[in-house]
C-alpha cells in the first residue's frame, strides 16, 4: 500500500489560532482525506512551536510561567483542529522531551558531519521574527513584518555551514526531486538560494543560554541554545520517533508533502533541506505553499477590528460551509480574502442551492416515483462521460495542489445534474412515460454518489450523510467505486434534512 505523511507547519503559540492558521488545517485535511480515498496509508501531523525569545516575552509580560502559557495557547491550537473536523493522527509539541531529544539527535548528526562551527556575530535581530535581519530587509527602520524597530546583537554562537550545501539544494530543486508548488514559488526559492550562493552566506543555529533561555539545550555546551530552525524544523522526523529510528520514521519518512505558509518559504525550502542533507537524511518529496487571507480586502489587524476568528465563524454558519469557503473561495496557492458578503453567497448560491437542493429534489423524486428505492441500472453516456471526465479534472487538481480548482470541479457537475433535471421534466414525464423517469432518476441518484465521494475531502460531514442516505457506506474509492453503475437496484434511499438550511 503506498504510504503519504503530509504536516502542516507548526504554530507558534505566543497567541491565539487566526484564520489563516485555520485555511492550512483544512487544506492538509482536504490533501490527507483525499490520499485515504483513494487506498493510501496516510499520516498526517500538526502541533505547535513551543520555544523562543518572543514566547519567554509574552509570558512574562502575561505574569505567567512560560510552560504555562505555552499549555494554555497549544491547548486552544488543538481545541481548533478538533473544531474543523481535522483528521491529523498526531498533534507534535516542541516542549515536549520527545521531541528534545529527536532535535538534539538531529544536532549531532549535523555536527558528526562538520556541519557547524563558532563564530561572533553582529546583527540585527527581530524578536517578532525570531530571525535576524539585514538593514536591506527594513522599511523606515522597522521590520517590515512586525512593524518594530530590531535590535542590535553581538554573540557568540554555532553557525551552520549552510553555503557547503545550498548547490545541492539547488540542484534537487531544479531536478524535482524536490517539488515546489505553485510552479512561481519554485522560482523564487531558487532566486533566493542563488542570493545567499553568492553571498556565500551560512546561517546562526544557536543562540548564548543567557539570551535564550526557553529552548533546547545544544549538545555537549550548556552554555549555547539551539535556535529556532534545528528546534522547530526537526519536528517533522521527532515526531515519528526519530530519536530512537522507531517504525513511524521508517515507514513514513521522506514526507510526501510539507504544507506551509509563503512567509516561511525559505526555511523549509532552503535550511530544512540544507539540514537534511548535512544529516545524511532522504529529502521530502514536495513543498506545497498557500498565501495570505486579508479580511474584506484589508490585511487583518487588531487594530482595525477585522480579525477573522475561526471558532466565531464556524459556530455562527457551521464547520462544512467554513471548510467550504477556504477551500473552494480563497486561491489554494495565493492571497484570498475573507468576505461576510462573499461567504454568505457562496453558501446560499453553492451549498444550500446547488448541493443542498439537489440532493433533495432526487431523493423527494425517488420516493415518489420510484417508492424510494434505487430503480435498474441505467447508463445515458452524455451524463456518464460527464462523470468520469470531471474525474479525471478533479485528480488532476488534487495531485496539483489546486484544492480550488477541484472544488469548482465538483459544482459544475452539480450544475450540470441541475440543468439535466430542469431539462428532462420528470415530474411532467412521470404520467406518460415513467420508465423513462426511472433511467432518469438513476442516473442522478448515481451521479450524486459519485459526488459523494468527490466531496469527501472538502466535506467529509456532508458527504458521510448523503452516501449513508445511499446506503453506500463505503470510504474508498478504487478498485471499483468511480466506474459508473455501481449503485444497486432496489436499495433503499434514505431522505434527509436538508443538508445547508438558508440562513435567516
Amino acid at each position: 500500500m503506498p504510504k503519504f505523511y503530509i504536516t502542516t507547519a507548526i504554530a507558534y503559540t505566543n497567541a491565539n489560532p487566526h484564520i489563516g492558521f485555520a485555511m492550512e488545517l483544512v487544506q492538509a485535511d482536504c490533501l490527507a482525506r483525499y490520499h485515504r480515498m483513494i487506498g493510501d496509508e496516510v499520516y498526517f501531523l500538526t502541533g505547535t512551536d513551543e520555544h523562543g525569545m518572543k514566547m519567554a516575552q509574552t509570558a512574562q509580560q502575561a505574569g505567567m510561567e512560560t510552560q504555562a502559557l505555552v499549555d494554555k495557547n497549544a491547548a486552544r491550537y488543538q481545541e481548533l483542529a478538533e473544531f474543523l473536523n481535522i483528521s491529523n493522527d498526531q498533534f507534535i509539541r516542541t516542549s515536549s522531551a520527545a521531541h528534545k531529544l529527536g532535535a538534539q539527535k538531529l544536532w549531532k548528526a549535523i555536527a558528526t558531519n562538520d556541519g557547524f562551527y563558532k563564530a561572533i556575530y553582529e546583527g540585527l535581530y527581530c524578536v517578532g521574527c525570531e530571525a535576524y535581519i539585514t538593514e536591506k530587509d527594513l522599511v523606515d527602520g522597522k521590520c517590515p513584518n512586525h512593524k518594530k524597530p530590531p535590535e542590535f546583537f553581538k554573540e557568540e554562537n554555532y553557525f551552520f555551514r549552510y553555503s557547503k550545501y545550498l548547490p545541492e539544494v539547488k540542484k534537487a530543486i531544479e531536478e524535482g526531486r524536490l517539488a515546489i508548488l505553485p510552479n512561481f514559488r519554485k522560482t523564487e526559492i531558487l532566486n533566493l538560494i542563488e542570493e545567499s550562493m553568492s553571498e556565500k552566506r551560512d546561517v546562526s543555529f544557536s543562540r548564548p543560554s543567557k539570551t535564550l533561555s526557553w529552548g533546547v539545550p545544544v549538545p555537549d555546551d550548556e552554555n549555547q541554545t539551539m535556535y529556532v530552525w534545528c528546534d522547530a524544523l526537526s519536528n517533522y522526523i521527532t515526531a515519528l520517533d526519530y530519536e530512537h529510528d522507531g517504525k513511524l520514521f521508517k515507514k513514513f519518512w521522506p514526507a510526501d508533502v510539507h504544507l506551509i505558509g509563503k512567509d516561511i518559504l525559505r526555511f523549509h525550502a532552503g535550511y530544512w533541506i540544507a539540514m537534511l542533507l548535512a544529516a545524511k537524511l532522504p529529502l521530502p518529496k514536495a513543498v506545497y505553499v498557500h498565501g495570505y487571507i486579508t479580511s474584506e480586502g484589508q490585511k487583518m489587524s487588531k487594530s482595525l477590528g477585522n480579525v477573522v476568528d475561526p471558532f466565531e465563524v464556524g459556530k455562527k454558519y457551521g464547520i462544512e460551509p467554513l471548510r467550504y469557503y477556504l477551500l473552494r473561495e480563497i486561491p489554494t496557492a495565493d492571497d484570498g480574502d475573507f468576505s461576510v458578503a462573499r461567504f454568505e453567497a457562496i453558501y446560499d448560491g453553492e451549498l444550500a442551492n446547488n448541493l443542498g437542493n439537489l440532493v433533495s429534489r432526487v431523493f423527494t423524486m425517488t420516493e415518489k416515483y420510484s417508492n424510494g428505492k434505487v430503480p435498474s441500472v441505467s447508463k445515458e453516456e452524455h451524463i456518464s462521460d460527464k462523470v468520469l471526465e470531471t474525474w479525471k479534472q478533479y485528480q488532476t487538481h488534487m495531485e496539483n495542489f489546486n484544492l480550488k480548482a477541484a472544488a469548482e470541479e465538483i459544482f459544475a457537475l452539480l450544475t450540470f445534474a441541475n440543468r439535466y433535471i430542469d431539462e428532462k421534466k420528470p415530474w411532467a414525464l412521470a404520467k406518460k412515460e415513467p420508465t423513462e423517469v426511472l433511467k432518469i432518476l438513476y442516473h442522478l441518484l448515481e451521479l450524486i454518489r459519485h459526488v459523494s465521494f468527490m466531496l469527501m475531502p472538502f466535506l467529509p460531514e456532508t458527504s458521510a450523510k448523503i452516501r449513508e442516505a445511499l446506503h453506500f457506506e463505503s470510504a474508498k474509492l478504487y478498485p471499483d467505486n468511480i466506474a459508473w453503475g455501481v449503485l444497486k437496484e432496489g436499495v433503499s434511499v434514505k431522505k434527509i434534512e436538508a443538508l445547508f438550511p438558508r440562513q435567516d
